[in-house]
């Protein structure tokens, strides 16, 4: 094990690295993944919430039209 046991640890592609070992740059890099993993989840948050606010206006709309006369009907 040695020293580098005693540092935090990251995987990449199924290799286990310490976070000193990555340099700077590597470190870097690794907070700007995490950042952007971070975003995408947010952004998947919210349009999971749109697409819910989306289904509930479209039930809404569908309760309209079932009090009102179409006008005609697509063929």
């Amino acid at each position: 094990m040695g020293d580098q046991a005693t540092y935090p640890t990251v995987t990449i592609n199924g290799q286990q690295y310490s976070l000193e070992s990555l340099g700077e740059k590597g470190r870097e890099q690794l907070q700007n993944l995490r950042v952007t993993d971070q975003e995408l989840q947010r952004l998947q948050d919210q349009l999971a919430i749109m697409k819910t606010a989306r289904n509930t206006y479209a039930r809404a709309l569908t309760e309209v039209t079932k009090t009102v006369t179409p006008v005609g009907e697509l063929t």
